[in-house]
């Protein structure tokens, strides 16, 4: 059960000692969700919170203010139905609240339902897609000196996914407190996956440098092989030239005179 506690409020209108003495108590407002989540669709599953009032006076009839504060990851737009409150936002407690006020008469009780979407589970195309991101991203480590360092990252995030959805699926048979409770903390794995993926985007863009540099050396010392080889090439067929055309020459050339006695 979700408890939002016992707040008593001091009814109103007290006119003097003797009516003050007679309704002495105070008027008590009770907050709890139901103790189970209403399931709609497959897609869709709503939570809803009771509010009770009761006048505990006999007596006299008695003004009722009413004021609940939400759970904080709710907002205006997850309120499926407000009953007839109105809801407003606390800028020092950092969520939404449920406001009215109501006549009761004397041993009167209220009771009022709202209804919320539950936006306490992370989603499933959600998980998978990062599931998809840390493979692509952590399979650019191959071959590279951070290639144990991501796969050990990469298992990490696995596993941290893995809790999500294991936690998750108890969390359907699970009270709305504990519900909520499931969900915050893997919002704070969800939140560490991220933070993850941030750092294996940053090694994957120090190890592309280094990979890149390795790959520029071996097309430049190849290219050196190359005109190298094709030089000793154009050398070796010069000469074979420059000895035939001397060849050539010397068979041209006129026979010499004999030489005088």
């Amino acid at each position: 059960m979700y408890d939002l506690g016992l707040i008593q409020y001091a009814p109103y209108g007290y006119q003097n000692a003797k009516k003050e003495a007679v309704v002495r108590k105070v008027v008590s407002i009770l907050f709890a969700f139901f103790c189970s989540i209403s399931f709609l669709t497959n897609s869709f599953a709503s939570i809803t919170l009771r509010i009770m009032a009761i006048n505990p006076s006999e007596e006299m009839e008695q003004s009722v203010p009413i004021k609940v504060y939400l759970p904080v990851e709710v907002k205006p737009e997850h309120v499926i139905n407000k009953a007839d409150l109105d809801i407003a936002y606390d800028t020092q407690q950092g969520s939404y609240y449920m406001f009215g006020e109501y006549t009761l008469k004397p041993s009167e009780t209220l009771e009022k339902e709202i209804e919320l979407k539950d936006i306490w589970i992370i989603e499933q195309t959600e998980i998978e897609a990062l599931r998809r991101e840390a493979k692509e991203t952590l399979s650019g480590f191959e071959k590279t000196a951070y290639a144990d360092k991501s796969a050990a990252l990469y298992k990490g995030i696995d596993g941290k996914l893995k809790e999500i959805e294991d936690v998750q699926a108890r969390s359907l048979a699970a009270n709305p407190d504990q519900h909520i409770s499931n969900y915050r903390y893997c919002a704070t794995l969800l939140k560490s996956v991220k933070s993850d993926l941030v750092m294996a985007k940053t090694m994957l863009a120090e190890a592309k440098p280094q990979g890149l540099a390795k790959l520029t050396w071996k097309i430049i010392i190849f290219i050196i092989v190359f005109l190298g080889v094709l030089g000793f090439g154009f050398y070796i067929i010069w000469q074979t030239q420059a000895n035939l055309e001397a060849d050539k020459k010397e068979k041209a050339a006129p026979p010499k005179p004999p030489e005088a006695a």
